[in-house]
């Protein structure tokens, strides 16, 4: 998790997810708390809130 462009993906309006990548967006997140990388982590919750919802 050392690529300085690894959420360049998540923040563009054409990038899709699924369901079946929640724990590595999760593994990605708890990532981000760990290095105090508040913005980086608001990207992933909201992806995984996104595919919560999407679920319902």
């Amino acid at each position: 998790m050392d690529c300085h462009f690894e959420s360049i993906c998540e923040s563009c309006t054409f990038f899709v997810t699924t369901i079946e990548f929640r724990p590595t967006l999760e593994r990605q997140r708890d990532d981000a708390v760990a290095k105090g990388q508040v913005a980086r982590e608001q990207i992933f919750d909201g992806l995984l809130t996104r595919l919560d919802e999407q679920a319902d």
